[in-house]
């Protein structure tokens, strides 16, 4: 199949969805180009307890959102995908935040770039 006739990823509303759709389909009917990798390590309970993590909201050139995980001395430790909107940003928080729920979250999207 030719890029030209693959057919473009769905938006899932939940996890579960993106669980399910990728258990039960042939991904090599998809467009997987706009794909990127990521890193994903694991937050100790401890270190969320004591504070040591903060969301931060940001807004890129073309008004899109994004959302870092980053402990207390700066170093992010996660970045989201682009997101169209704050609110999208914020559920996708709540959504991370539902195994480390004691994180802060700090809204900097509004700050100049």
């Amino acid at each position: 199949m030719n890029s030209k006739s693959l057919k473009p990823l769905p938006r899932f509303s939940s996890d579960q969805q993106a669980e399910d759709f990728v258990a039960d389909t042939d991904l090599s009917e998809f467009d997987l180009s706009s794909g990127r990798d990521m890193l994903f390590e694991k937050i100790s309970p401890e270190h969320v307890a004591a504070g040591d993590y903060v969301f931060v909201v940001t807004k890129d050139a073309q008004s899109r959102f994004h959302f870092d995980v980053k402990q207390s001395s700066g170093e992010i430790l996660f970045s989201s995908a682009p997101l169209n909107s704050r609110d999208a940003a914020l559920k996708a928080i709540d959504a991370f935040k539902a195994g480390i729920s004691a994180a802060a979250t700090k809204d900097a999207s509004d700050a100049a770039a």
